[in-house]
């Protein structure tokens, strides 16, 4: 007799169950939810247990999906992921690599899923925010918004945008597809049934095996492959394990673009010693993998049926590395400016300092702020502000000309410029280009003291990097050249 199965999912990700179907694809599957308990104090599993369909009785196994919503859960009944120890503290962590999103968390981004956006407003309410008090809690807690959208729901982004503005927060999504989860549950359910269905006949027990031992490897190798955040890396140890397990003369990845792959070739696939199989993503056709010159080829076809239950691990694998990468570059990025954030600055400081001690060169630093920022502010209000920053921005953009340069978002108003190579003389001249060019936007400001239009202060300072100074020592000297600038009537270079 087949055993039967209850999977109990919080209702965030309802429509991520509904679109695995797992009751058509499993006869012995049901599946329940419980409703969301994002931020609220969490039910007790007994309370819960009562609005179950059926008797515990009527399950040979009953799992239950929680991330901390529901008080007095029988670990055995836990669905926890082997591979890392979790039990889902996070729910994220059902719908991509635990890596991947603990990285995203330290990165400062505050991660939501369609199911949650679906909500977010009656969310914010239970958690007793106004649009006050909530634009103030995001401030303070994320620096970005970070949809992980598993692709089911039509209205996700339209919820984004509409939450990130009403927390005035930046927002972006990464299309993490449902692959992940997928694997997870049905490992779980496939190991259930395997323990559960002793009795049955030989050939039915061996398709169970068979099906389990090819789910398990595919949930290894994602977890192997997911925790590489290079994507030459990620294609690397695909090759590799193309060349374990098939023994080919020749593995090559060939990229595609907007879904049409830049150089195909037919060749392997039209010789009885290879093959080629296509890698898919959550967004469609990423590439094609190619592998020549079987030492077996009288394997051939096995070779490749088992290439075809592996490539879609190897897809998601290469869209995680994208994915960590673009959020790599979003956490060193300021939000509205697109200039390098402190963060980023910081690293790139230290990095230049050591080169230029090396070399013996120079450093120098602009410091920049805006003349009667607030006053531009109170004037014309935020949305004229955040243009007059990015306006900032891209003349500060415009003037860093070679790699080594970079201009970041200080502060508030406050931007600096940084110059590795370039003597104080250089820096002065250049501060000089970029004030005009600031004058030269003809920002009209009304309630500036020293102009009729939007103007820069800027403080200049230079250091020969050596173990007597410090980068520390460098950006106060810019910063007291800045004051003095100000102090002396603003919209004017000091130089230290």
């Amino acid at each position: 007799m087949m055993s039967s199965q209850l999977i109990v999912f919080c209702s965030n990700y309802q429509q991520e169950l509904e679109s695995l179907n797992l009751p058509a694809r499993y006869k012995d599957i049901q599946v329940a939810f419980f409703p969301a308990r994002c931020g609220m104090p969490p039910v007790d599993w007994k309370t819960l247990k009562k609005d179950l369909p059926g008797e515990e009785a009527d399950y040979s196994e009953l799992h239950i999906v929680s991330c901390g919503g529901i008080k007095g859960l029988p670990d055995k009944q836990k669905i926890a992921d082997r591979h890392y120890d979790y039990d889902f503290k996070q729910c994220f962590h059902l719908i991509t690599s635990p890596d991947l999103v603990e990285d995203y968390i330290k990165k400062g981004f505050y991660l939501v899923t369609p199911g949650w956006l679906k909500h977010w407003r009656d969310i914010l309410d239970r958690w007793g925010f106004d649009q006050k008090t909530a634009r103030n809690f995001f401030m303070e807690s994320a620096r970005a918004v970070l949809l992980l959208d598993t692709g089911v729901d039509p209205e996700a982004e339209t919820n984004l945008a509409e939450f990130a503005s009403y927390v005035d927060r930046p927002k972006e999504t990464i299309l993490v597809g449902l692959v992940y989860l997928d694997l997870l549950l049905s490992n779980t359910i496939l190991k259930s049934r395997d323990k559960t269905n002793g009795n049955l006949e030989k050939e039915n027990q061996y398709d169970y095996h068979k099906e389990l031992a090819d789910f398990s490897m595919a949930l290894d190798l994602l977890n192997s492959l997911t925790r590489v955040r290079s994507e030459d890396q990620v294609l690397a140890n695909i090759r590799d394990l193309f060349t374990m397990l098939f023994a080919p003369r020749e593995v090559n990845f060939k990229p595609a673009v907007k879904d049409t792959l830049v150089n195909r070739s037919e060749r392997a696939e039209n010789e009885a010693d290879g093959f080629v199989v296509p890698v898919y993503g959550s967004g469609g056709l990423l590439g094609e993998i190619e592998a020549k010159g079987l030492n077996q080829p009288q394997n051939r076809e096995q070779y490749k049926n088992l290439a075809n239950r592996i490539v879609n691990i190897c897809g998601l694998a290469i869209e995680n590395a994208r994915h960590y990468q673009m959020v790599k570059e979003l956490s060193d990025t300021d939000g509205l400016t697109g200039l390098a954030n402190r963060r980023k600055l910081e690293e790139h400081l230290s990095r230049e300092w050591k080169r230029l001690q090396r070399e013996q060169k120079p450093l120098s630093l602009l410091m920049c702020d805006i003349d009667f920022f607030k006053n531009y502010n109170d004037l014309y209000g935020h949305q004229a502000g955040d243009d007059c920053l990015r306006a900032i921005a891209s003349v500060l953009t415009g003037y860093s000309r070679r790699s080594s340069d970079l201009p970041a978002r200080y502060g508030g108003e406050e931007f600096m410029l940084v110059l590795p190579g370039v003597d104080l003389k250089d820096a002065e001249h250049l501060a000089g280009k970029i004030r005009q060019a600031t004058e030269a936007l003809n920002l009209k400001h009304e309630d500036s003291r020293c102009s009729q239009f939007v103007t820069l202060s800027i403080g200049v300072a230079s250091v020969i990097p050596s173990a007597e100074n410090s980068i520390e020592k460098l950006i106060a000297s810019a910063d007291k050249a800045l004051y003095a600038a100000k102090q002396a009537g603003r919209n004017r270079i000091i130089i230290t």
